[in-house]
């Protein structure tokens, strides 16, 4: 992450962060709550999506479904895929992946380290300052609410349907995330197929055994 940071610092007219500054980001990868671990979460998604977009099933599910260690290695290698193709470098891999350097969705990503930058250098000089979360998963649900509503099976698949399965990680967006979801499903085998080929069932399956009696009503559509 922070050396995903440190390339945007680098190349951003706008980006007012030092390296120093990027070193002490709050927080730890693993809360989501925190910036760290907010960024994490949110390159989490939108590599799994370039990935899911760009790769053929049989590949995505190999590389970035079965193993943990697997996907977090080729998540790294996407950002380097862009990082070495911006100094003309052509990064190697086996199995041999196309590039995904210019895949709309990385502007997604520079916008959501520009958010946190901003807030920075205000959270490194007042380390109880309030952060303020990025809109990303949001703008994404109403993204794939907008496709709802025009989508069909001839039609080209939701790019957001693998940011739907980490929405589902998230109480603020978990419902809503669990009615559009419903939604899509609803639309027949085909997206039952797409949903399953993203890893959804695990986190479905997790979600069955709250004991929120919302979720469960909306599971079990």
């Amino acid at each position: 992450i922070k050396t995903a940071l440190r390339w945007f610092c680098v190349h951003s007219r706008l980006a007012t962060a030092t390296f120093d500054m990027i070193d002490k980001i709050p927080g730890r990868l693993t809360d989501r709550k925190t910036p760290l671990g907010e960024l994490n979460w949110i390159f989490t998604a939108i590599t799994d999506t370039i990935a899911w977009n760009v790769l053929p099933q049989e590949v995505f599910q190999r590389l970035f479904r079965q193993d943990l260690l697997v996907a977090s290695l080729f998540r790294n290698f996407l950002l380097a895929d862009r990082i070495m193709r911006s100094t003309n470098t052509t990064p190697l891999s086996y199995p041999k992946l196309p590039s995904t350097a210019q895949h709309p969705l990385w502007n997604a990503w520079d916008l959501a380290a520009d958010i946190c930058l901003t807030q920075l250098p205000r959270l490194l000089e007042t380390p109880h300052a309030e952060f303020h979360h990025n809109p990303f998963f949001g703008e994404q649900l109403t993204a794939f609410e907008v496709w709802l509503e025009f989508g069909s099976p001839g039609k080209r698949p939701p790019e957001q349907l693998p940011v739907v399965l980490q929405v589902l990680l998230s109480q603020v967006h978990r419902l809503r995330a669990l009615v559009l979801l419903g939604r899509f499903v609803d639309m027949g085998p085909w997206a039952i197929n797409l949903a399953l080929s993203v890893g959804i069932f695990p986190y479905v399956l997790k979600l069955l055994q709250s004991p929120s009696p919302e979720l469960r009503e909306i599971l079990i559509f």
